[in-house]
């Protein structure tokens, strides 16, 4: 059902003529009219069928509407119960509902099949009712002395539902070390530190009761689900990363309890499937728009999608936001969405990503007061699309389909070999039950993930061509770089480091040398949501830069030793530059070069060769956006170049590269060719827009004619990189069909 509050256009005296309303039906484009008498009482109605009746009879235009309204209509008082009003709408396509005086307060159309929601004491019934979500999460720390703050400062700031989460590490991510990408490590590094104890979670919710406000909780897996249960959880919660796990779901369902599910990495059919699965089983729930980027862009947020989604599904439309500040909720709002869910902390510079795109007490205050208030804001309504951002956070929360056990080729997958756990780098677990039966077309190795190959008979293990004009590399990390090396055999090797990769005793792990060229990438996030930056105001920040910096050049050194290369490493280097919550402005851009060209003085290269990374508007640090001010346009990098001493070369970073003329309105031809000279190594894939990168090569909006040309400006004896997102997975799959693609295109 949908509550239309603006009548205006759906009403009209009875002393207007027809001509009166032929105009209104052109602007206002309705086909249902209520007639008012001269004291705004309702005494008539006129829809399209009476119209073309009363134009049979009537012959002038000037025809007073009293004389041909339908005087038999049907309405109700406000307040009436909802299942009257459902009878109603299954009897008449339109309902007015009026106050005691007959003057119409709303008027009431669509579906009255469409569900309502009720949880504990809140429901939605009609248009103006919401629901507002204080989502604490882990922003608690892991301190119950703070948990206990935050549900009480929740209270006081209007929130109905305080909201936690809950997970059994153990069983959610299991054994696979092996699979781990680097935002894996750094998410499940922060649920280690930060998760309370069942007890303290079980206060927590006690303490809800207690300062009158609803407690709901996400369980990540059925093991936290049976806890909450005995609880008492009076309904749930699923996360955007667990639309897929169906299993979960069924289980959720068989509580009978009402379910709120956020959409967020989804595509449109993982969507629909959610949908059917509950309204088949008539679950009372909510379906929440959301961009599961933290934080997430607000190109990226697409509110018009709420449109689409309601055009999808029966039940109550909400919005879970993870972008910063509080407006957007208001819009998505007046877009329908009636059940709200913002992050809430007392403090954002707290480690972990929830914290950046959380509301403080009084932001969320303010949220709640103006919550009716904002018009609506446009958007994006095309086909739901997982943005990168997204696809990063997705590796890491989301769930896939894993070996149970070893499994020979030509043997059946059987249920009993597969398991559903994090990370979500293989098969949806909405495929389950499609892989079970298929015969094995390779081996699969006990902890390894199912992929979309598994469900073809066709055997993954694809040929490949190379690029003949460059030297080519792969990305690897120690625990694969032999296995991708064998598979690929490639002329230069590229380790992407995480933080904890510092630690590693490298002897222990590169146990032989490689004919390969080594180029070291430098993390891009460490501990404590630490990001590098040689142009910061901080001698903090800057002291600690240099250090880590000192070490990752040091490694590079004993990498290349170990692996046999005895020319100078390339080291990669994102330098910093960025900001939180807005770009810099160019006087203060230019003060921050002073910086760079004076600290990046202090670090060792000796024996390394130092690249800095061409960046893009907006950088992503494990799925979450910032601002980037430095090493982005051409000429801010030829200048940067240019005052500093250091022999400093460039990583081209292509995607990265063409988001920002994308941001700028430049063209990327002309950027390459300014900053040519300069390359030594280049990251190659397909990007869109102003945020989408690491994409397939041609699966994006890059023009690779035009690219292929532009860089045969750069040295010949510049290493060249397929940088696809996840190319590694299934045997490198990613890579193979980049380099195939790049070699058709002439590289």
């Amino acid at each position: 059902m949908f509550f239309e509050k603006n009548t205006n256009q759906f009403t009209i005296n009875q002393d207007q003529t027809v001509s009166d309303l032929n105009k209104k039906l052109d602007t206002t484009k309705q086909n249902f009219f209520c007639v008012l008498d001269n004291n705004k009482k309702i005494v008539g109605v006129l829809s399209l069928g009476d119209l073309a009746r009363s134009h049979l009879k009537v012959t002038d235009d000037k025809e007073h509407l009293s004389g041909i309204m339908n005087k038999e209509f049907h309405s109700l008082k406000h307040g009436a119960p909802l299942s009257t009003l459902i009878h109603y709408l299954e009897k008449y396509r339109f309902v007015p509902i009026v106050n005691e005086f007959d003057h119409i307060k709303m008027l009431v159309k669509g579906d009255p099949k469409k569900r309502e929601f009720y949880l504990g004491e809140h429901s939605i019934q009609y248009q103006e009712d919401y629901i507002l979500i204080a989502e604490i999460g882990n922003n608690h720390n892991a301190s119950l002395d703070r948990a206990f703050d935050l549900i009480r400062q929740a209270k006081e700031s209007g929130a109905h539902i305080a909201k936690f989460q809950m997970r059994d590490l153990s069983s959610l991510y299991g054994n696979t070390e092996s699979s781990q990408d680097l935002s894996t490590e750094y998410v499940i590094n922060l649920l280690k530190k930060y998760s309370l104890s069942d007890n303290d979670m079980f206060k927590c919710f006690d303490y809800c009761k207690e300062v009158g406000v609803t407690p709901l909780c996400t369980p990540f897996d059925l093991s936290s689900l049976e806890k909450l249960e005995r609880y008492g959880m009076q309904g749930y919660k699923v996360a955007s990363a667990d639309l897929t796990n169906h299993e979960l779901i069924e289980a959720l369902i068989k509580t009978r309890k009402p379910l709120i599910l956020s959409t967020g990495m989804s595509t449109d059919e993982d969507i629909d499937l959610a949908i059917s699965l509950l309204d088949n089983n008539y679950v009372n729930y909510v379906i929440c728009h959301a961009n599961s980027t933290y934080p997430a862009p607000y190109s990226d947020v697409h509110l018009n999608y709420i449109d689409n989604l309601k055009s999808r599904t029966s039940s109550v439309v909400g919005y879970s936001g993870h972008e910063r500040g509080w407006h957007i909720p208001l819009a998505a709002f007046t877009k329908g969405a009636q059940v709200i869910e913002k992050h809430f902390t007392l403090d954002r510079s707290l480690e972990g990503n929830d914290h950046k795109v959380s509301l403080l007490p009084t932001e969320f205050s303010q949220l709640k007061q103006a919550l009716t208030d904002l018009s609506k804001s446009l958007g994006v309504g095309h086909k739901r699309q997982v943005t990168q951002g997204e696809a990063t956070n997705k590796i890491a929360l989301a769930k896939s389909l894993f070996c149970k056990n070893d499994i020979k080729r030509g043997i059946e997958i059987t249920e009993n070999d597969i398991l559903i756990r994090s990370p979500g780098i293989g098969l949806s677990p909405r495929m389950k039950g499609a892989l079970i039966g298929r015969i094995a077309q390779r081996d699969i190795k006990k902890g390894e993930a199912f992929y979309k190959n598994d469900l073809t008979d066709e055997i993954t293990n694809s040929l490949y061509k190379t690029p003949q004009n460059y030297k080519w590399a792969i990305p690897v990390r120690h625990r694969d770089v032999y296995k991708l090396f064998d598979l690929f055999n490639p002329p230069a090797i590229e380790f992407h480091l995480s933080f904890k990769d510092l630690e590693i005793i490298d002897d222990e792990v590169i146990t032989k040398p490689l004919n390969s060229e080594v180029i070291i990438h430098a993390p891009e996030q460490f501990d404590g949501d630490f990001i590098l930056d040689l142009f910061s105001n901080d001698k903090k920040i800057i002291n600690k830069t240099i250090h880590l910096l000192n070490k990752v050049f040091t490694k590079a050194k004993k990498i290349a030793q170990l692996i046999g290369y005895h020319s100078l490493p390339k080291v990669i280097v994102n330098c910093g530059g960025h900001s939180l919550d807005a770009f810099l402005s160019q006087d203060n851009i230019e003060k921050r070069i002073a910086n760079f060209v004076k600290n990046v003085e202090a670090i060792d290269t000796n024996g390394c060769r130092f690249l800095a990374q061409t960046m893009p508007p907006y950088p992503w640090h494990f799925g979450g956006q910032g601002f980037h001010n430095q090493f982005t346009s051409a000429d801010n990098i030829m200048k940067i170049l240019a005052l500093t001493k250091r022999d400093i070369e460039l990583c081209l970073d292509i995607s990265h590269s063409y988001m920002w003329c994308n941001y700028s309105g430049s063209d990327l031809s002309e950027f390459i060719n300014k900053i040519a000279l300069k390359v030594s190594h280049i990251h190659i894939s397909d990007a869109a827009g102003e945020s989408q990168e690491g994409l397939q090569i041609g699966e994006g909006s890059l023009n690779f004619d035009s690219i292929l040309q532009a860089i045969s400006s750069i040295p010949k004896n510049t290493t060249l990189l397929p940088e696809i997102w996840q190319g590694h997975d299934n045997l490198g799959e990613g890579f193979k069909i980049a380099l195939n693609r790049l070699y058709k295109f002439g590289y």
